[in-house]
């Protein structure tokens, strides 16, 4: 059943109706045409009121996607906060195989910052800084100065985040500064600002190393900024996914895998979110998989040529039943 109410419009339009799908499409069309006068009224509504971008709308929804992704975070924290020795045991496992894969040693390259504290200092304030505020900075610009591209831009930040969340659940991943014996340093505890000494920890997901939503985030709104300005300057936005790259490992906050997916899922979630974000899906599967007054039309007139094909003679055998 569901197979043929996909595959009679897409016949219907390719014009390659067989007498069986017609037959099909009658069966199902009661059924259908009940279906779609009740969804579709309710699915255009919903598709004109996110499409008209009011000022309301945009708040509405941006509010609604900070809760979920708010909702999610703590959920995965709370869910994770048990999970010590299996972050352990995976951060184990992921040094060793960034090893086996020829990475660099982030706690080398941390290394070479150390002799500067102002730097050090510099990169732990920009770490707990520049996240969720760099954000929301962004997401009030876009709302105020570029609301046509919302939808995309809040569409590609849940997309990422939530799938990031995910993993965390998943793959509960100890941070590099919780590693002494690899060599890292907690430079925030040891040089300050410490975020977790003024009660941020209680907040945080201690262990939510993979992937790294600082770096995500920050790819992000670099994305989002160098498609929607035109200005040659707009590519100088790429220096804050790669500042935040360079804090998150001599902070010791993450490691390279992290950042790696990380990254991919800011992609992944910006191709997809500009490309097929929810409403232009919506409105092509109704437009496509449905089958509409149109679509019903021209089925009857496929159906009234078959049966004026099946009365004449010259399209028939005597003595045979006619099927219509």
């Amino acid at each position: 059943m569901l197979f043929y109410c996909f595959f009679i419009p897409f016949r219907i339009r390719t014009n390659v109706l067989s007498l069986d799908d017609l037959v099909w499409s009658y069966a199902i069309g009661g059924w259908m045409e009940q279906a779609i006068q009740s969804l579709t009224p309710k699915i255009n509504k919903i598709v004109i009121w996110i499409q008209k971008q009011s000022r309301k709308t945009t708040i509405f929804l941006n509010l609604v996607a900070f809760c979920l992704i708010w909702f999610g975070y703590s959920t995965v924290r709370r869910v994770t906060a048990d999970s010590t020795k299996i972050a352990a045991e995976n951060a184990v496992n992921l040094v060793k195989f960034q090893d086996w894969l020829g990475f660099p040693s982030e706690a080398k390259l941390q290394s070479w910052f150390l002799d500067s504290e102002i730097l050090i200092k510099i990169a732990n304030t920009f770490y707990f800084i520049m996240h969720f505020p760099s954000m929301i900075v962004f997401l009030l610009w876009v709302m105020v100065r570029k609301v046509e591209w919302m939808p995309q831009v809040r569409a590609s930040l849940c997309l990422a985040t939530f799938s990031g969340l995910a993993i965390h659940l998943l793959f509960p991943l100890m941070p590099p500064r919780l590693m002494p014996l690899y060599g890292f340093i907690d430079t925030a505890k040891v040089f300050g600002p410490d975020p977790y000494a003024l009660g941020i920890a209680k907040a945080a997901n201690e262990f939510a190393a993979m992937p790294s939503l600082h770096v995500g985030w920050a790819l992000l709104i670099a994305l989002a900024a160098i498609r929607i300005l035109k200005s040659p300057a707009r590519w100088l936005m790429l220096l804050h996914p790669i500042l935040t790259t360079v804090v998150v490992v001599i902070t010791a906050n993450h490691f390279w895998l992290d950042i790696i997916v990380g990254g991919i899922l800011a992609l992944v979630g910006w191709q997809v979110a500009t490309k097929y974000w929810p409403i232009k899906v919506i409105k092509r599967m109704k437009d496509q998989f449905f089958v509409t007054q149109k679509d019903r039309k021209i089925a009857d007139e496929k159906l009234e040529e078959y049966r004026s094909s099946a009365k004449s003679p010259s399209h028939g055998v005597e003595g045979t039943k006619n099927p219509i």
